[in-house]
This record gives structure tokens, sequence and C-alpha cells, in this order.
């Protein structure tokens, strides 16, 4: 007895372990709607919810014993809809779809679970939403924003206020509804209620080279449109077998598999469903397994990792260089002791503003580079867009003033967790003179000659 009961022990641990120490196994059978985990909800890549891989422990304001005296702030908008094209995509094929696999499920052809249909049956796209409303934020995504707000200052209460002075605050965001909504879903978490009518936001230049460099350098919009990698990954046989799984899975055998695009608009309502309400449960997700999840992750990882990422080293002067504004105007801040400077600078961008101050850091960068051909080595890769460009990622950098003739303390922040920076400490704090040690060469450059440069 006592030996059946450790072999038992031994093939469940070993099951644990092989699970969770590579690419998952397909199940035909896996039911959406009845997993109480859901780790695909955290594999959503660019479509994560902020919610979902956010730091949980509170941030600690006590991690230096210098005091706090500035705040710099850059983000990715909140939780949005999806974009025109996505929406017109989903318009014109989203009723045969869902038509279609009921059909199969009533003819026995799929191998959904009843919860999920029960789900399927019921569900059609919101009738609300309409082309006109476009990447909108989300009630989602102002509550994000809201309540990361309140986090932060009850962190750092000194730096961020509870009554706005725009002699304390500098607001800025991009030329977009969504991130001047997240801003403004801001300033109401410091604020209180419409707090965000009394606050100034500074106008946004045309170009805007601080938080939208990348839209206006030709050099690397010719990088950056090279997509062999990606679209190699996709003609391979990983994304191919995920495209016949999710097809035999729904119902559609034999010639009549879904195409690419259909699994795309299925994977898209997924996807912004769920992240809308993350304690609902979107019924188009029951087509996907996690070992899907974990394919189409990869494929969205290896996009953003040649577009906005390391994936082309012989360009990667220009890849580190494109943010020297945002990078010129964070070290003059931090290293300015005028007692007249703002407390706070707060700045609303997109996934490619917070993807390539990555890059300019130097961090989320893996030993082997990410190619259509090691998927399954790349597991634990640092490059997961579903953790550093989620919907509303954001980086911190905080100044601790540590007296005449110090060097002041750096902390910085990803998403509410420190940043582990390679010579700083592991709870996200550098010393000022590292800072300049790595990035001084930002503080005096010519940035209009030096931004789009490969040299």
């Amino acid at each position: 007895m006592a030996n059946s009961i450790w072999l038992v022990v031994f093939a469940l641990s070993m099951k644990f372990l092989l699970t969770n120490a590579g690419v998952s196994t397909h199940d035909p059978f896996y039911c959406y709607s009845e997993d109480p985990i859901r780790p695909q909800v955290g594999m959503f890549s660019t479509i994560t919810s902020y919610e979902t891989n956010r730091g949980r422990n509170s941030v600690d304001p006590n991690v230096s014993s210098c005091t706090p005296s500035k705040f710099w702030f850059v983000s990715r908008h909140g939780t949005r809809l999806q974009s025109r094209s996505e929406l017109e995509n989903i318009f014109a094929h989203n009723q045969r779809l869902h038509r279609d696999i009921l059909s199969n499920y009533d003819a026995g052809r799929t191998s959904l679970c009843a919860a999920d249909v029960a789900l399927l049956r019921n569900w059609r796209f919101d009738p609300n939403i309409t082309l006109e409303m476009e990447q909108v934020l989300t009630v989602a995504g102002w509550n994000e924003f809201q309540e990361l707000a309140q986090r932060y200052q009850a962190a750092f209460p000194t730096l961020l206020p509870r009554a706005y002075a725009r002699h304390d605050y500098l607001f800025r965001t991009t030329h977009t509804a969504r991130t001047l909504g997240s801003m403004r879903a801001f300033a109401d978490g410091l604020f209180g209620h419409n707090g965000y009518q009394q606050v100034i936001f500074e106008n946004v230049p045309n170009p805007d080279t601080l938080l939208r460099p990348h839209d206006f350098c030709q050099l690397l919009n010719e990088v950056r449109e090279d997509t062999t990698e990606p679209q190699a990954f996709i003609n391979g046989p990983e994304y191919q077998q995920m495209l016949s799984e999710v097809s035999v899975k729904l119902g559609f055998h034999g010639s009549r598999h879904l195409s690419s695009n259909d699994v795309d608009i299925l994977n898209n309502i997924c996807k912004f469903e769920q992240i809308w309400n993350l304690n609902a449960t979107s019924p188009m997700c029951a087509g996907f397994s996690v070992a899907n999840y974990e394919v189409l992750e990869y494929y969205d990882d290896l996009f953003f990792y040649y577009r906005y990422g390391y994936g082309h080293p012989d360009f990667r002067t220009l890849y580190e260089n494109i943010y020297c504004y945002a990078m010129q105007d964070l070290l003059t801040f931090i290293l300015s002791d005028d007692p007249n400077d703002y407390k706070a600078k707060l700045y609303g961008g997109h996934t490619a503003t917070v993807q390539m101050l990555v890059v300019t850091l130097g961090l989320f960068e893996d030993d082997e580079h990410l190619t259509r051909h090691n998927f399954a080595r790349q597991t634990f890769r640092q490059w997961k867009t579903s953790v550093h460009a989620a919907m509303g990622t954001n980086l911190v950098v905080v100044k601790y003033d540590c007296g005449a003739n110090e060097d002041n303390d750096i902390l910085f922040l990803h998403s509410e967790v420190p940043l582990q920076i390679p010579g700083c400490q592991s709870n996200g704090i550098c010393k000022q003179s590292f800072l300049m040690e790595r990035f001084g060469r930002f503080l005096n450059a010519n940035c209009a000659e030096t931004y789009c440069r490969n040299s």
C-alpha cells in the first residue's frame, strides 16, 4: 500500500515537473470556463491586462534611508478597444464563426466541453462597439490608472501630493485619446473624482520626439518593417500545428480547417473581451488550450522583438539611442537641485515607448537570440511582452537625496516591481554615479543628430 501511494505521488510530481519545465502539452478537451487558474490570461502579449502581471507587493518607499525628492513616470496607456482594422475584421466574420462553431458542436464534431458551449450559445459581440470607438480607453483601463496612481501616492505622498499645483506636477501625453484618458484617470487617482479637470496638460509638439520618436525616424521605419522571422514562425510547424489544433477542437476538420485570419479573429475577441472584464469569462477563449497560447505569445514576442527589441543586432546603436530625448529629460530632471523643479513628471505613451526604453536601459535581454527555430528552448525567456509591455506598463524612477557630497540613490520600478539592473542592488536601487556612468552620454547629447542614427 505504501509503495502504491509513493508511486502515485512520484507520478504526480513528475507530471508537475514536466508540465512546468517546458512547452505545455496540448489538451484537446481543455475546458476554459472551468479552469480556476487560466494561466493564458497572463500570456496575451501586449493585450495582457495590467492587473494580471503587475507587482503584487506594495512598493516599498523605504528601500533607501535618504529622502525621496523626485518622481519620473512614463507609461503605456491602459486597456482599450480594438483598432479599426481589427473591428472591421470582427464585424465581417464573427457571426459566421459563431454560427459554424455551434453547428459543429451540435453535429458532434468538436471537443468543446458543455460549460464552454453554454456560454457560447448566449454570446454575441458587444453591439454598442462601433468603428468610431476604435482604440478608445475602456472602463477597465480607466480604473487601472486611477488605482495605480493611488498606490504610488500611498508610497510617495510627499512627491505626489493630493492637492494639484502646476509647480509640483508636469503632465504630458501623446496626441491620442487613449493616452490622454489614461493620464486623466491617473490624475483622478491623485486628486479625487474629476480631479483631472484642474490639471494643465503640456502641449504635444509635432514631431513628438520625446514620447514617439519611433514614428519620426525613417531609418527605424525601414528596419522595423522587416517581419521575416515572425512570418517564418507563422509558416513553421509549431504555429501550423496550433492552427490545426484550434480548428479540430472547434469542429473544423479536413478541408474545412479555419484560416489563419479566422483564428486571429477568435484570438482577438478572446483576449480583448477577457481584459475588459477579468472576472468574466470570454466564450471565444474556449477554442484555445494553454499550449496554443504559448505558441501565440511566442509569435507576438518574436514580432515585437524584431520591431522594438533586440532582434537587429546590426542596428543596436539605433535602438539604444532612439529615446535620446526621454533619457535626456530623465537625467536632467534627476540631476537638477533646483528647489523650484517639479516634484513629479508624468508621461503617457504607447507600447513602443515602454518597449524601446527597456532596450535603452538594456533590460529583458536574453543570452540566446529569439528566432523561428528555438520556441521550445525559450520557455523562460526574458523578452516576454506579456510582462514588460502589457496594457498600462509603466517605468518609474525615484530620486532619493542623500545629502551634500553624497552619492544619491535612484530607485527603478517597472510596473511596481523593482528592476534588476546589472550593477545595482536587487531592490531596484542604483547609485546616481552609476547611472551617469551607464547613461551619462545622453545628458549633453545633441539628440536631434543622435536619436535616428546607427553610429
